[in-house]
């Protein structure tokens, strides 16, 4: 059995699917095997897994899904029940991602270093069609930390599955919810929620394409609130900081991400979404008056980020948030940066 299987899932990804298994096998770290899951490509993403398939066919297994699946999160769960993710350790990645070499190596050696059940790496967005460095993410983070953690430091931890090493048993049943946008966000913080450590590395080891007409710039008001609701849910069923942890993961989800998604997509009546975004705030959450993670003095821990979120979360009380939204993209446009929370 191998100490890890990756999984690459893949749709229409001729132009970067081959780069992407070449790094995968050039990597420092060999004790792997690969399971590769194809959801119905029409170009030539099945012609390049079966040629890679018999190049290595001891280390790579296949998946050639029997109709189009149409969302991430449906083709991620037919390879958790597919039975063969054999490793002790296994992580996603996406078939157009590019990894250093020293991507397995270094979060294998973080997890069993510090005996953590999930290894977490920095890692940067990156301009499809440029290749230009739009920000670096994951940085500055304790190389262990310890469940429960004593901070909101769970809060910012990314929510994208493919710079995650798991620990096989740890992520056990876990499956993905149906719905396009957000669907890693809760099922993942419940996996956190039973390790015993969660372990970082400070190095960028992937490289995250941006690419036009992506599910960011097309989302549906539908799955936003099926999101919104789901985090709903993970917060009515923890204690504690645990609580706290999904009422400030909410705000930064739905609050400002999904709101930068609604501004994107023209089918959205933004004020109207915002007006929504603000209510359901009041009546689920009133308004997080009681948890010490929105204090002005515990965000600003996190820096300029942190002042920007308790500016946010001022201008949605007095009703001015969407004035904040086009400040913010016209700020970043001309800058030309990209900035996630």
């Amino acid at each position: 059995m191998p100490e890890i299987t990756v999984v690459i899932t893949a749709y229409q990804l001729e132009r970067y699917l081959d780069q992407c298994l070449k790094e995968l096998f050039d990597q420092t770290f060999q004790d792997f095997d690969l399971l590769l899951v194809d959801d119905c490509s029409k170009d030539r993403t099945r012609e390049i897994i079966e040629q890679w398939r018999l190049k290595h066919p001891e280390r790579i297994k296949t998946l050639f899904l029997q109709k189009n699946l149409g969302m991430p999160s449906k083709t991620r769960n037919a390879a958790l029940d597919s039975g063969l993710i054999d490793g002790r350790y296994f992580v996603f990645l996406d078939g157009d991602d590019a990894i250093e070499p020293f991507f397995l190596e270094k979060l294998h050696t973080a997890a069993v270093k510090y005996n953590a059940q999930v290894a977490i790496c920095a890692y940067d967005r990156v301009e499809a069609e440029s290749g230009r460095t739009l920000c670096e993410e994951m940085k500055g983070f304790p190389a262990a930390l310890d469940i429960p953690p004593n901070n909101d430091i769970l809060a910012f931890v990314n929510t994208s599955p493919w710079n995650k090493l798991w620990e096989t048993s740890l992520f056990g049943d876990g499956r993905f919810p149906l719905f396009k946008v957000g669907e890693e966000v809760v099922l993942q913080f419940t996996r956190y929620v039973k390790a015993k450590r969660i372990a970082f590395v400070d190095d960028v080891l992937i490289h995250y394409r941006v690419r036009e007409g992506s599910v960011i710039s097309n989302t549906p008001e539908e799955s936003i609130w099926q999101f919104a609701n789901e985090l709903k849910s993970c917060y009515d069923s923890q204690n504690d900081i645990f609580r706290e942890t999904v009422a400030l993961m909410t705000f930064l989800h739905i609050g400002i991400s999904m709101a930068l998604r609604a501004a994107d997509n023209p089918d959205i009546d933004l004020k109207n979404h915002l007006k929504k975004t603000s209510e359901f705030f009041k009546r689920e959450f009133a308004w997080f008056r009681t948890s010490r993670f929105f204090k002005f003095r515990s965000l600003a821990k996190h820096g300029f980020k942190g002042v920007a979120l308790w500016a946010c979360l001022c201008a949605y009380r007095v009703r001015c948030f969407g004035l904040v939204l086009h400040v913010f993209r016209f700020a970043t446009s001309k800058l030309h940066v990209d900035i996630k929370f």
